[in-house]
Order: C-alpha cells, then sequence, then structure tokens
C-alpha cells in the first residue's frame, strides 16, 4: 500500500471521505500525514519486526574512544538503522552513542542484525492494516470528541497489531532459550507412516 492509501483509510476510519491526493489538504488530512510521519518509524522502532530487519557488517572508524570510557574500538552504525536486533559475534559488551556510534571492545568484523524503515510499497499489509488503525486511533480524540469512538478504534486497532504480530512472527522459526540436547540431538527416522 502506499502513503496515500494508508492515510486515506484512516481517515475513512474516522467517518472523512477517502483521499486520492495529499496535495490541496484539510486540517484532518494534514493532521494524518504527521501521524504516519510519526507513527511509522515509532512502532517500526519499538516492535521486532522481522520484514524491517536487516544485517551489515559494521565500519570499524580509525577514531579512537576516550581512554576514560575503557572503550577499544568504534563503528559506524547503518545510516537507515532504527534499533538494534543483535550483534554478530554475539555479546553484550557494546554502548551506542550519538552520531550512529556504537563503541565495543570486540575487534572485528562485527554484524549488526537491526530494524529500519522499508521503502514506501515494501510495508506488508498486514502491518498496513495495524499503522491504518493506528493512525486512526491517534486521531479518533481530536477528529471526533467522542471517548467511546476512541475506545472502540483502540480495541480494534489492538486486534489489528495482534494480527499483524502474529503475521510476522511466521517469518522466523521458533528458537528454544535453552538448550535441549536430548530432543536436538536424537536422530530422526526418515519413515513417514507407520506400518504395525
Amino acid at each position: 500500500m502506499t502513503r496515500v492509501q494508508i492515510i486515506s483509510n484512516s481517515l475513512t476510519l474516522l467517518g472523512q471521505k477517502p483521499i486520492i491526493s495529499l496535495d490541496n489538504q484539510n486540517s484532518i488530512t494534514s493532521a494524518a500525514e504527521q501521524a504516519y510521519d510519526f507513527l511509522l518509524p515509532l512502532i517500526l522502532s519499538t516492535g521486532q519486526w522481522r520484514f524491517c530487519t536487516k544485517i551489515a557488517q559494521l565500519l570499524q572508524l580509525v577514531e579512537v574512544p576516550p581512554t576514560q570510557t575503557n572503550w577499544s574500538f568504534i563503528y559506524q552504525l547503518p545510516a537507515d538503522y532504527l534499533k538494534i536486533y543483535r550483534l554478530y559475534p554475539h555479546n553484550y559488551a557494546y554502548e551506542i552513542y550519538g552520531q550512529r556510534q556504537m563503541y565495543s571492545n570486540v575487534r572485528g568484523p562485527l554484524f549488526l542484525e537491526y530494524q529500519y524503515q522499508p521503502p514506501e510499497g515494501e510495508l506488508p499489509y498486514y502491518f498496513c492494516a495495524y499503522l491504518i488503525y493506528r493512525i486512526g486511533e491517534y486521531l479518533a480524540i481530536s477528529n471526533a470528541q467522542d471517548v467511546q469512538f476512541s475506545t472502540k478504534l483502540a480495541g480494534d486497532m489492538g486486534i489489528a497489531m495482534s494480527q499483524a504480530l502474529a503475521a510476522d512472527a511466521m517469518n522466523r522459526p521458533n528458537v528454544p532459550m535453552i538448550s535441549q540436547p536430548i530432543i536436538s540431538e536424537r536422530s530422526v527416522s526418515t519413515l513417514m507412516g507407520f506400518s504395525g
């Protein structure tokens, strides 16, 4: 879906007429566009959405951290970085500072699995449905001036969010948090049926 389609659907939730362009906006359309610009990166960076996750090798800078910080190396984070998911090789010895820099004691190469904002049109439909409700809920009180309407929309948004998270979770198999050597190391028969 495009930005205009998402904003238009959010407006129709609020009882407004659909739009086909962001030109010649009224105040609620302008507010919906601002909500889109604010909420999209917020939602992407506060969830663990697999569709907007990628891995990149970090560039080690020649700059050296101040000695009193006890860090040895500085790495540049990607330009589209929103939030860290994990670091390879796996470690917790790092801190992220301004100017998109990560301080670490691990000598590279380091790879970062992180959230980014995909280009318009690459957001999956399940996420777009959630975003439509989220924008509508964000604008509901100011537009409808009705707490019951806002409460109903918040409930619908919660359902849309649950559906989006469930759909997105299917993009990655579940990984156990504990070792299960008896299960993971056992041999599994190649027989598909049981004859007996």
